[in-house]
């Protein structure tokens, strides 16, 4: 079994241009995935006692493990059909897997995959509610599972590619059973399914090189509130006009700087994978849910008397962990100004943006230097926000390189620079991994499978 395979032109194009420095090879040793997770609830688990259910499948007989694995498969499928236009999440060939806290597999279970003997025996397959369940009592490559990155979109599992989330037991967020864990799932596999169906962005994710100069930040502050505001209004005729203040902020911050053009993509990306939680949340009793779409939004507002208080994530959020609520608020103001969920899912799969899409809904705008002046007279009355984004873009400049991936590097890891071709990077992104940095910790297994057994 192999993991991993050559990308297609999504990521390729997707990424053309970035490149990485420093690349460490770990042995055993996951990465981060997806976006650093905001405050989460603490959750309620999901019951571990066999149902009635379980018992008719022939799932009562399989470990405690494996049972948290089917059930959260079961409810992420069942918590997220009809959320969005066409996406399916029973449709993609998954595989789950279950780490202790040693980073020992616990239990392996893949859903709607021909090929589940591939991942070890003996297989215990089992049909739920019309959907193929097979338990893996002993995984083949138990070390290679443990060691994968948390998520990998197209895992060779048997000459099927594979999407495979790796669980983790009393790790916050990546425990199985566990309501983050049930959101993770249909996130993740919602990127998968964006990989699939979804035309190319234009932009790639470049931290580094992204605008953290102070007027950027200010006007950034400034959607902020505006957006909070929009989505509280009590109104549709509120609603709009608050909308019109954001598309000449953000049409502003266009003209100031390109680089902004990172917000719509990230915005269309991780926005809409948020909204799949949002859309669910309720369900599943997760953190995010049908009224909160703007939950993380106040992040920096809170600190502005404090700023010392976000020292270190400063540009991991405006350049990045932001744009999963401001794109979620962004959809649910569309929906609330009358643009239908199948109308939105068609333009956001062809390339447009939620940001775009508001504008259009909104347009004609009107003169957008009053638009603006407004919002900062009604958002920011004593004028706190520049002076705050001066302070902001100081600590973002003292951050220096942001690392998602790198922390607590063990001692015997093997260090070089080079410089990978296009592929390669996809590569690493369709296994998960976060391109943002110039450092990166990849497992062996994706090693092999992007680089062909060859350190640099």
């Amino acid at each position: 079994m192999t993991f991993g395979r050559v990308p297609g032109a999504w990521s390729v194009l997707h990424l053309v241009g970035l490149a990485v420095a420093v690349v460490v090879f770990v042995s055993g040793c996951g990465t981060g995935g997806d976006a650093p997770q905001p405050a989460t609830s603490a959750g309620s688990v999901l019951s571990e006692t066999t149902s009635t259910d379980t018992v008719a499948n022939g799932l009562g007989s399989v470990s405690g493990d494996a049972r948290l694995l089917v059930e959260s498969w079961r409810l992420a499928v069942s918590a997220s059909t009809g959320i969005w236009p066409g996406y399916e999440l029973a449709g993609i060939p998954t595989v789950l897997v279950s780490v202790d806290p040693e980073g020992r597999v616990e239990a392996v279970a893949a859903f709607n995959h021909p090929k589940a003997q591939a991942l070890g025996s003996p297989v215990r397959g089992f049909d739920m509610d019309g959907h193929r369940v097979a338990v893996v009592e002993e995984a083949a490559y138990p070390d290679e599972l443990a060691s994968m990155a948390p998520f990998d979109f197209f895992a060779d599992i048997g000459g099927t590619d594979t999407f495979v989330l790796v669980g983790r037991s009393g790790e916050p967020g990546m425990e199985p059973g566990t309501p983050e864990f049930v959101a993770l799932l249909a996130h993740e596999a919602f990127h998968r399914y964006q990989f699939d169906h979804w035309a190319p962005g234009t932009a790639f994710q470049d931290i580094e090189g992204y605008d953290f100069g102070a007027q950027n930040l200010e006007l950034a502050l400034l959607e902020n509130r505006i957006l909070i505001a929009a989505y509280e209004a009590v109104n549709v005729a509120e609603t709009e006009r608050l909308a019109r203040q954001f598309a000449a902020v953000r049409a502003v911050r266009h003209q100031r700087d390109p680089r902004i053009v990172l917000d719509e993509q990230q915005e269309r990306i991780e926005g809409s994978a948020r909204w799949i939680e949002h859309g669910m949340g309720d369900a599943i009793g997760n953190v995010y849910t049908s009224v909160n779409h703007t939950s993380e939004m106040g992040y920096l507002d809170d600190g502005l008397d404090d700023p010392a208080a976000v020292i270190g994530s400063v540009k991991s959020f405006l350049g990045f962990g932001r744009f999963y609520s401001s794109g979620a608020t962004l959809l649910a103001l569309l929906e609330r100004l009358g643009m239908s969920s199948q109308d939105v899912a068609e333009r956001l799969q062809g390339g447009d943006t939620p940001a775009q899409l508001l504008e259009e809904r909104m347009a004609p705008l009107g003169d957008r230097g009053d638009l603006v002046g407004a919002a900062r007279a009604e958002h920011d009355p004593h004028s706190r926000l520049g002076a705050a984004a001066v302070v902001l873009a100081e600590l973002a400049a003292g951050e220096g390189e942001t690392d998602f991936g790198t922390a607590d590097v063990p001692a015997d890891t093997s260090t070089g620079s080079f410089e990978p071709s296009a592929d390669q990077i996809a590569c690493l992104e369709e296994h998960g991994l976060d391109l943002s940095a110039d450092a990166l910790t990849i497992p062996d297994g994706i090693a092999r499978a992007c680089f062909d057994d060859t350190e640099p």
